[in-house]
């Protein structure tokens, strides 16, 4: 499993997180759904959802960066 964080050490949210969101064009704008294509999924606990995706493959993970930088 591969981590990346949505928010910076200063707790700013990443520009390729809002250039990935903007992208969504369904109605509902279902990230999970959109993630799932990128073999990736956010983690939820019982106090909510995490700001870290989890990619099963490194090779995603790059490749959703270089998509969305």
């Amino acid at each position: 499993m591969y981590t990346l964080c949505i928010n910076d050490k200063n707790n700013q949210t990443q520009g390729w997180w809002i250039n990935f969101l903007l992208s969504l064009t369904n109605d509902t704008k279902d990230v999970a759904k959109e993630l799932k294509v990128w073999g990736a999924t956010i983690p939820y606990d019982r106090n909510g959802y995490s700001d870290t995706i989890v990619f099963e493959k490194e090779e995603d993970l790059t490749w959703f960066l270089l998509k969305w930088e």
